[in-house]
């Protein structure tokens, strides 16, 4: 009887937890679907994210973009390019259009970074080196509310705008027919919750 009993509260316990799990996943879907791009572009710095694709291209088209828009200089970080990743490399991506002025006046390359934590904690160097008080975070829509999580718990005073990037090779709105693209968002869901844990009870 006792035996029954803890089986019966065990699989309780465990539907319970697939059903919470899979409730917070469809809500996820939803808020990276609601993300907003910040209009508060003008007067920024930005840092762009590197590991997904095209955020880096996409990141400078909206760094190019805001040059167009105001003088004011402003600085720009691309964190976690990894070793070999030059400006000579960066100026072979850049579309014809592109301020090549920025490649050499602005934009710093930092290769430390190897995850989203760390992209957290070497952003946290640069604002602090360079006295910036607030900047716009672009990244891919779906790594946007992680990143959003890291930076603030790493530093809590610094106004964080954000500017998410669709991805072209997924269609998230409709993840529910792509293997690949639920499969992108369980996992990154599950990033969150246990960079989410991580936090509340190591306080890191």
């Amino acid at each position: 009887m006792v035996k029954f009993i803890n089986k019966s509260s065990f699989f309780i316990i465990l539907i319970l937890f697939i059903s919470y799990f899979f409730v917070g996943l469809f809500n996820f879907q939803e808020k990276i679907l609601s993300l907003e791009k910040s209009r508060n572009i003008v007067n920024s710095n930005i840092v762009i994210l590197t590991g997904g694709s095209n955020r880096i291209k996409e990141g400078l088209k909206i760094v190019n973009n805001i040059n167009k828009l105001t003088k004011t200089d402003f600085k720009i970080l691309i964190s976690g390019t990894g070793k070999g990743f030059t400006k000579a490399t960066l100026k072979k991506i850049l579309t014809s259009d592109f301020n090549l002025k920025l490649v050499e006046c602005c934009i710093e390359l930092e290769s430390i970074s190897k995850d989203t934590y760390s992209n957290a904690s070497e952003t946290y160097k640069w604002t602090k080196k360079n006295d910036i008080d607030n900047i716009i975070l672009i990244t891919s829509n779906y790594h946007m509310p992680r990143a959003i999580l890291e930076f603030k718990n790493r530093m809590p005073n610094q106004k964080i705008f954000t500017y998410p990037i669709t991805p072209k090779n997924h269609d998230i709105k409709n993840w529910l027919y792509s293997s690949d693209t639920f499969s992108l968002i369980f996992f990154e869901y599950s990033k969150l919750l246990i960079a989410s844990l991580r936090i509340k009870v190591m306080n890191i």
